[in-house]
């Protein structure tokens, strides 16, 4: 007993990751209105780690200049909902410790790894991750119980409860990165061409933007970087690293030549054959009146009384289908002028980027002070399907332009780190795990514009933090004789 205690001590950090998928699947069985056992698992873990990095661990001290800005943020935006009057606290909170997780575990990940034993448990526990979502995956298709990525019915994303729909391909996507380094760094044939055709098939099926983006980027990026560094280090490629490469650099082509028949394809075609149709008819409309709507400006709009009420009417059936509040809350000559008066239907059916508008309106009519430090969550209205899809723009609308400075800042720190150490003694930085981490990490920030709820979920937020977390460890020893790790 003692002995395996022991070693589920010394191996806390391993036995965490190992656990995200199963709570995911956890919060798949177990979901209600209230919220998921998973995700109050989640914030207990948080909670208990802080505590102890508070209490035990010294070097915390370094890090007080992030905690401390961190903190400001969220402190001095719940200052500000305070002085403007809450509409909704409770709901308001639960918002902040979404997007609190993870700062708070990136800030506690870099404290605690503090040895090369507790990174590999990282690299291990995010390729163990790997497989399990693979079998879950695998296992949700089998007995037919997968949630669709899309409500269409399009995409496979395994045991995933609704709202964690498009947040799953994040998580995929970060724990695929990895299975390209531990393929890339295998010595074994079936394991440089298994895994990533494991990855290409996981990627395609779920059927996001993010998941096709980040096959492409694997397969393109770990070939391009094995050539590099053979021809800057004047090596040569061995057999398992030309298999990977090889298989990789066909997965690529292949991605791109069966394109038309992707779930991601079939749902743009969804959407064109749509809205293509509503621009036709709006198009031919139009020009029986004599007017080319693909040349009006929003002054030519605005000042002719017939092409203005027809514009209003065209904007009516995008804004009251996916952003009513939108439409009953705003003139629809502000709305027009923030669509610059297009009638692409492809730009206005998106009803990603009309969220974005929508709280960008809210944003911009609230004072200077709300401005600062971000809007209250019920703003958006209690139901909140209007909820940011982006996370770039949650953190600025949500946390204001003192919350996204801060996230800037720190974005803008670790890529100094990485450049100090490239600086330090770049072709000794040239390892594979680097460049794994520098993959992750850039395909991440892209995530939370492209996808969003990586930086707002702590499912898929807990990836970032271990990224951060080990960027920070590889990167630490900058002043002294880098250690090569591959």
């Amino acid at each position: 007993m003692n002995k395996t205690g022991n070693w589920m001590k010394n191996n806390w950090l391993f036995l965490l990751l190992c656990a995200q998928p199963l709570l995911d699947v956890l919060a798949f069985w177990t979901r209600s209105e209230r919220g998921t056992a998973a995700g109050y698992i989640r914030l207990a873990v948080m909670g208990i780690l802080a505590l102890y990095v508070l209490v035990k661990i010294k070097n915390y001290r370094r890090f007080l200049p992030a905690i401390t800005a961190a903190a400001l943020v969220f402190v001095l935006h719940v200052a500000s909902c305070l002085k403007n009057g809450y509409i909704g606290f409770m709901s308001d909170t639960r918002m902040i410790l979404s997007m609190i997780y993870l700062p708070v575990m990136a800030v506690c990940f870099c404290c605690l790894m503090d040895s090369e034993d507790l990174r590999d448990q990282a690299v291990k526990g995010i390729i163990v991750n790997f497989v399990l979502e693979t079998i879950v995956v695998l296992l949700s298709y089998v007995t037919g119980t997968y949630m669709h990525t899309y409500q269409e019915g399009i995409g496979i994303s395994g045991w995933v409860i609704q709202q964690n729909r498009c947040c799953h391909s994040d998580i995929l996507s970060s724990v695929c990165v990895f299975a390209g380094y531990y393929s890339v760094t295998s010595k074994k044939k079936w394991i440089n061409i298994a895994v990533p055709a494991i990855c290409f098939i996981l990627l395609i099926t779920n059927g996001t933007t993010v998941s096709y983006m980040t096959l492409l980027a694997i397969c393109a990026g770990f070939p391009v970087f094995l050539l590099v560094r053979s021809l800057v280090l004047k090596t040569k490629l061995d057999g398992s690293q030309r298999a990977v490469s090889i298989t990789m650099a066909l997965l690529f082509v292949l991605s791109i030549v069966i394109f038309p028949w992707t779930p991601r394809y079939k749902m743009d075609e969804i959407k064109r054959s749509v809205f293509d149709d509503k621009e036709a008819r709006f198009a031919a409309e139009m020009d029986a009146l004599g007017y080319n709507v693909y040349e009006m400006t929003p002054e030519d709009i605005f000042a002719d009384d017939v092409a203005h009420q027809h514009f209003i009417d065209y904007y009516k059936m995008f804004v009251f289908s996916n952003v009513d509040p939108m439409g009953r809350r705003y003139s629809f000559d502000r709305i027009i002028e923030a669509y610059n008066g297009t009638v692409n239907a492809d730009i206005l059916g998106d009803t990603r980027d009309m969220k974005n508008v929508y709280v960008r309106f809210i944003f911009e009519d609230s004072d200077l002070l709300t401005r600062m430090f971000g809007i209250e969550y019920d703003t958006i209205g209690e139901d909140k399907v209007n909820d940011l899809e982006n996370d770039w723009y949650a953190i600025l609308y949500y946390l204001g332009y003192f919350g996204f400075a801060v996230t800037i800042i720190a974005v803008l720190f670790i890529f100094f780190r990485i450049f100090g150490l490239l600086k330090k003694d770049f072709r000794g930085a040239l390892t594979d795990l680097n460049f794994t981490l520098l993959l992750g990490f850039v395909m991440q920030l892209g995530m939370a514009y492209f996808s969003g709820a990586i930086m707002r979920r702590p499912n898929a937020s807990i990836y970032v933090a271990l990224f951060i977390a080990m960027i920070f460890y590889n990167t630490r020893k900058t002043d002294s004789a880098v250690k090569v790790v591959k």
